[in-house]
């Protein structure tokens, strides 16, 4: 009460709207610097998840708008143009300190018409982890162990090597187009070659041979993202009369739910998967399919099904195997991955595991507009397989890095309870309070401040404070694997040999 008394800032003791465009909240930062920094500091103060946790690490709110109010100010009295350089180091200062992962902060520069944009783990992480930056670059492969010459990999039935990969991500989708021999560009490469190369080409060669050299323009436009997509979809239909090996449709959904996964049985029966997000749900569970995919085509049905597929050959591996007493362990590998549903947890840990959820920590959320009115702590529980399967008392090894986030993170947090799983790789990137996809403001005061792109000041905020069972919150820290090994760029780059997947091996053969 003494240092909101004696604080020089006003605070509203009402619910305001910040989620939305009002007028009341987001009028006066629209040409004001001053304006956006006051609704930055308000948003934050009446609804961040995690005050108590910065004050114990020192940081002083109060302070922070006494020293940053006049900055903005003077931005507004500045005679030269304010520029996105100027007003994003600002922005940094007053927002990094804080610990949530997953923070975006956004905001306008009215003067410029732009949006600047900062994320405050992300400066942490490249300015504290050496590593980061390298991994983020690097994404686990499998191409060694799949490589029948180094004897890694089980042996199917028919003789072929025991692992399974696909991927839906539109990338992906744009590389086989682009990369693949006499399909998509390839082909098209190749036909201007022979028309070019024509001594008396007819009229109709002509034709096609500059139909080819603007299409192979316009293809230069497409890139991966919902509006390339797009332009590539309006071209395969465009020009479908040229029958292009390869050139089909590729369903927009795939922008949002796009993923990789890999499967292997790896010598000694130890069965691999590899998942670049938590989105297996929308491929696995009926009901989000349909929401995922709304208007599948027999492409996307078939694209869905193959991702089901992989998922299926591990599950169905490590079932049998169990059965036959002849398992040798499970590697779950988060390593760089995004994060995303937690209901995936089900398709991973959780159906190893018995069913009726799995509890590894607790989490409060904001109880009002105040800045430490939270809710009592709450149990948190993690959904598992309800259907029939087998519960693994053989080693499980989970591998994560500094790139793997959110959902991976919690994925992380989980092994530490398991007694018979052990995580494997480096500390996490450090961002674990669970987040909204809800824009509404009155979901429990958080999720949002503004809306993406369309006020002046845009903030994505956790929905919660995720506490593990030793009620500590890790945020901005992350989570400290129980065997810290190093990723051999080199090598991995050189051979594909993986250092990290190697020392999961290791301990599930050796049990050290």
């Amino acid at each position: 009460m003494v240092l909101a008394m004696s604080s020089c800032h006003e605070q509203s003791d009402t619910l305001m709207s910040y989620a939305h465009q009002d007028n009341l909240v987001f009028g006066n930062a629209e040409e004001s610097f001053a304006g956006k920094f006051k609704v930055l500091w308000n948003g934050l103060n009446q609804n961040y998840a995690l005050w108590d946790y910065e004050m114990a690490q020192g940081l002083d709110w109060d302070a922070v708008y006494d020293k940053y109010l006049p900055e903005f100010e003077a931005l507004d009295k500045q005679e030269e143009t304010v520029t996105n350089s100027q007003l994003e180091a600002l922005v940094r200062e007053v927002v990094c300190p804080l610990h949530d992962g997953h923070m975006v902060v956004k905001m306008k520069n009215h003067k410029s018409g732009d949006y600047v944009a900062v994320f405050p783990g992300l400066v942490r992480a490249l300015a504290e982890r050496p590593e980061y930056q390298v991994v983020n670059q690097t994404l686990p492969s499998m191409k060694y162990y799949a490589n029948k010459a180094n004897g890694q990999i089980e042996l199917d039935d028919d003789g072929t090597s025991a692992y399974m990969e696909y991927s839906t991500d539109t990338e992906d989708f744009l590389s086989k187009f682009n990369d693949t021999e006499n399909v998509g560009l390839d082909w098209i490469n190749d036909s201007l070659t022979v028309l070019k190369n024509l001594i008396t080409p007819t009229l109709e060669q002509l034709d096609m041979y500059q139909t080819l050299k603007t299409l192979k323009t316009e293809l230069g436009y497409v890139k991966d993202t919902p509006s390339g997509i797009s332009l590539f979809n309006t071209l395969a239909n465009r020009y479908a009369y040229l029958n292009i090996p390869g050139f089909d449709p590729i369903d927009e959904s795939f922008c949002d739910n796009g993923m990789e996964i890999k499967a292997a049985l790896l010598k000694g029966n130890i069965a691999y998967l590899y998942i670049d997000g938590f989105k297996l749900t929308r491929y696995m569970h009926d009901e989000v399919v349909k929401e995922a995919f709304p208007n599948p085509t027999a492409a996307t049905q078939a694209h869905i099904e193959n991702v089901k597929n992989v998922w299926k050959y591990w599950f169905d591996n490590i079932q049998y195997l169990h059965k036959a007493g002849t398992l040798g362990g499970v590697i779950i590998d988060v390593r760089n991955n995004t994060g995303g549903s937690m209901y995936d947890f089900n398709y991973l840990l959780g159906a190893l595991l018995p069913s009726g959820g799995f509890e590894y920590g607790s989490v409060r959320y904001k109880r009002g507009t105040g800045r430490l009115d939270y809710s009592p702590l709450m149990p948190q529980v993690i959904y598992t397989m309800n259907e029939e399967h087998a519960i693994i008392n053989e080693p499980i090894v989970v591998l994560a890095n500094s790139c793997s986030v959110s959902m991976a993170e919690i994925t992380s947090l989980c092994t530490k309870y398991i007694d018979n799983a052990t995580l494997i790789g480096k500390r996490t990137f450090g961002g674990l309070c669970g987040l909204t996809g809800i824009e509404n403001y009155s979901y429990y005061y958080a999720g949002h401040i503004g809306e993406e792109d369309k006020t002046p000041v845009y903030v994505y905020l956790p929905l919660m404070a995720q506490y593990n069972r030793e009620g500590q919150i890790l945020e901005g820290i992350g989570v400290t694997p129980d065997i810290e090994v190093d990723l051999d760029v080199r090598q991995l780059d050189l051979t594909g040999k993986d250092t990290q997947l190697d020392r999961a091996l290791e301990f599930i053969r050796n049990g050290k």
